[in-house]
């Protein structure tokens, strides 16, 4: 029983993010149902509070059409100008219904404002003001899309960098930011929103962010997370006896530091530190005995890359207009250099361009 509720707070923990957004999207959908029947000032006078739940509907099904459906099939994947011609069709169309559902009897009801200001007048007004509210909720979903798919190509770009570079930025002790060698690094204990990182030197860095993102960026193949404040490198660990982890004892050390698992993972993560140290080692062994066996290359210029090759990456070019390397790279599971030469190969023939800066732009198929 311990067992099983152990495991079920666990896989509680494990999805919470994802537990938190639905509950805040049901959130968000009550208090627009609410404010819709409470509140005339964004929509027509219905006269029922059915019929006002329903305009209020209307138009959270237009949101999340437009946040799941309209922008990463449309805007990401096709043009731009179809994205927002679909998306004011459906403000169109959601404005008119609208006014359907809350005018049936128009010519009775409203007679005398009719006779005052005039059917075609009244009616107009009505819907040229409720598709504006339906565009200027749907521009939320825009901005949303946009600054997820921004920060997922900011951090495919970041990932790439590291990998080449194997260097992480720091800040010293004089605010100073420096780039050091991901191999001198000793271990990382987090602090608050900070996070130490301390160097086979004997020397203490700090860094803004969280301990998840840090060990995406240094390699989770060569880093483990030991705690929930403690991410080691595998190069630098001795053992793990009885539940506690053993470093490698350092030239300015009097004794090995050692780090105690937590107890209520300290079972599984002790397993994940041993089977780490021995792939670790594997790898690096591995790539000793082929130092030795291989003789040193000379240099050579890089050799064009395969037809094949070279028309994946153009087709992808092509279906996504303004895309940048490591798009190209997540797509076809290409290497860097691979995907570079197939760039440059395309560029001198003519085919694709490169538009915008370096940071924000993309490559595109010329114009022909």
């Amino acid at each position: 029983m311990i067992i099983f509720a152990t495991r079920f707070n666990h896989n509680i923990m494990k999805h919470l993010n994802t537990i938190v957004i639905i509950l805040l999207n049901i959130l968000f959908c009550f208090c627009l149902l609410w404010f819709f029947t409470r509140n005339a000032f964004l929509r027509p006078y219905a006269g029922s509070t059915l019929k006002e739940a329903v305009t209020g509907l209307l138009l959270l099904g237009s949101l999340y059409a437009n946040y799941f459906l309209l922008y990463p099939k449309l805007h990401q994947k096709h043009s731009h100008n179809f994205y927002w011609l679909s998306v004011f069709f459906i403000a169109l169309a959601t404005g008119t219904i609208e006014l359907a559902i809350a005018y049936q009897n128009i010519s009775l009801c409203n007679a005398e404002i009719i006779q005052e200001f005039g059917f075609f007048s009244f009616f107009s007004k009505r819907l040229l003001f409720i598709v504006g509210r339906n565009l200027a909720f749907n521009f939320f979903p825009f901005l949303i899309g946009e600054r997820q798919h921004f920060r997922q190509s900011w951090e495919k770009e970041v990932r790439i960098v590291y990998q080449d570079v194997r260097k992480l930025d720091i800040t010293d002790g004089d605010n100073n930011i420096q780039l050091v060698p991901i191999e001198d690094i000793f271990y990382c204990q987090q602090q608050g929103n900070f996070t130490n990182i301390f160097m086979v030197n004997d020397k203490k860095y700090t860094r803004l962010g969280s301990m998840k993102h840090l060990q995406q960026l240094v390699g989770e193949e060569e880093f483990i997370r030991i705690t929930t404040t403690l991410l080691v490198p595998f190069r630098h660990i001795e053992s793990c006896k009885d539940y506690t982890v053993i470093m490698k004892k350092m030239p300015w050390e009097q004794e090995p530091t050692t780090f105690k698992l937590e107890p209520k993972t300290q079972e599984e993560v002790a397993k994940k530190v041993v089977e780490g140290i021995l792939k670790y080692r594997t790898i690096v062994s591995g790539k000793e005995i082929s130092k030795k066996q291989d003789p040193p290359k000379s240099k050579r210029k890089p050799t064009t890359p395969p037809k094949e090759k070279i028309n994946e990456v153009l087709s992808y070019i092509e279906k996504h207009s303004n895309c940048n390397s490591a798009d190209i790279i997540a797509e076809t599971k290409f290497s860097l250099s691979t995907v570079e030469r197939c760039l440059l190969e395309l560029k001198k023939k003519g085919i694709i361009e490169h538009s915008g800066s370096k940071k924000t732009g993309g490559y595109r198929v010329t114009e022909r």
